[in-house]
């Protein structure tokens, strides 16, 4: 009675904890290898390691900005996760919104032309969900400019664009490990590009602050993989003060070091990654076929090559309503776009239109979960909720 979906997870074995704590016996040589798996993974030439994508996003910017220090604008969609724009607040620039097209969360092109001049640092293009974006058009309006691109693919880490994967797209990409992200390592953000000047732009910063130590880490680790099973995760999910799921705005984080023991967990999730997602598109596949012909439901399509799937998207006509059914793992994500944030608009450069698309997929946008805990009763249960 009390078992309960989570919208996205990736449990940590107990293997990956134990990898954790012997990388914390080997120290910066656990980070160094980890990075190495990066360079290799993304064939890219530098990687740098922070405590969450927020804090890797806030430093790529001033990185970017020690080589345009004129530029203080930076291009964002106007629908994605609240933690982007914290970033941008925080690393101490201005934000431009481009309209999202709800049919595929890639940006709408009249829209981002209009986003990107003179004063933009960056464009950041965002996969969704695991759903690579159209990164052609993005580096396409971006060259105009000479503008450089950030390739977000802080929830699509393993997905590709036309066979190159999505975070080794642009001048530099970012990957999330939070919970809930493609692989888990309690949290952490990752930079990674080809480009020797920004690399050389990032190292000259001062070391991050040192974070928790590794016998709290282990223990978050450890809550984390337990409570993450539909069994238990009813419990955190009671917990209002959790804010689990919420969209919180908020520039005030903190920017932390990365850790030995995260880097042996992350390196062991690395390593299954291409297991992981494949279990995510059997389970994304077969909802998509029992959803097929349901009315007013429709899946989002891929642009190009097919998503990993974090969550599977689907939009709702405006006249369908879900049948309430609790623990199912469907949910609405982002609960508006980024303009209707009131403590960013005075961080806004003003825009003469509005994000229709952006204001569509906060109201008719469901994520349902692909993770590995799926059963086939679930399944069933999750279609006979939109019936």
């Amino acid at each position: 009675m009390f078992r309960t979906l989570p919208p996205a997870g990736l449990p940590m074995t107990m293997a990956d904890l134990f990898a954790g704590v012997a990388a914390a016996r080997d120290g910066e040589r656990a980070i160094d290898a980890f990075r190495s798996d990066l360079c290799r993974t993304f064939g890219v030439r530098h990687a740098f390691l922070a405590s969450s994508g927020r804090a890797s996003l806030a430093m790529l910017l001033q990185g970017l900005h020690t080589l345009s220090p004129g530029k203080n604008v930076v291009a964002l969609p106007a629908y994605t996760s609240f933690s982007v724009p914290s970033a941008v607040v925080a690393a101490g620039f201005k934000v431009a919104l481009y309209d999202v097209d709800p049919e595929s969360l890639s940006p709408v092109p009249d829209s981002l032309a209009r986003a990107v001049g003179d004063q933009t640092l960056a464009v950041v293009v965002c996969h969704l969900f695991g759903y690579p974006a159209d990164l052609d058009l993005v580096r396409q309006v971006a060259a105009v400019r000479g503008v450089p691109v950030i390739d977000d693919a802080a929830q699509a880490m393993g997905a590709e664009f036309k066979g190159k994967p999505v975070g080794s797209c642009g001048d530099a990409g970012l990957f999330s490990l939070s919970r809930g992200k493609n692989i888990n390592a309690v949290d952490g953000g990752v930079i990674v590009t080809d480009r020797d000047d920004l690399a050389a732009a990032l190292k000259s910063f001062p070391p991050l602050e040192k974070r928790d130590g590794t016998v709290l880490l282990f223990f978050k680790a450890l809550l984390l993989s337990v409570m993450i099973h539909p069994s238990l995760y009813w419990l955190p999910r009671s917990l209002p003060f959790l804010r689990i799921g919420a969209s919180v705005y908020d520039p005030t984080f903190p920017r932390n070091s990365f850790t030995p023991f995260q880097a042996g967990i992350a390196r062991r999730m690395l390593s299954r990654l291409p297991e992981v997602t494949a279990g995510r598109r059997r389970v994304a596949r077969e909802l998509i076929t029992r959803l097929s012909g349901t009315q007013g439901v429709s899946p989002v399509a891929a642009m190009q090559e097919e998503p990993v799937y974090l969550r599977l998207s689907v939009l709702l006509s405006s006249d369908r309503k879900l049948r309430e059914e609790r623990g199912l793992g469907i949910v609405r994500s982002y609960p508006s776009s980024l303009a209707a944030i009131p403590e960013l608009r005075p961080h806004l450069v003003d825009g003469a239109d509005g994000y229709p698309g952006a204001e569509s997929l906060a109201r008719t946008l469901l994520t349902l979960p692909t993770h590995q805990f799926i059963t086939d009763n679930d399944r069933t249960r999750i279609v006979a909720s939109f019936g």
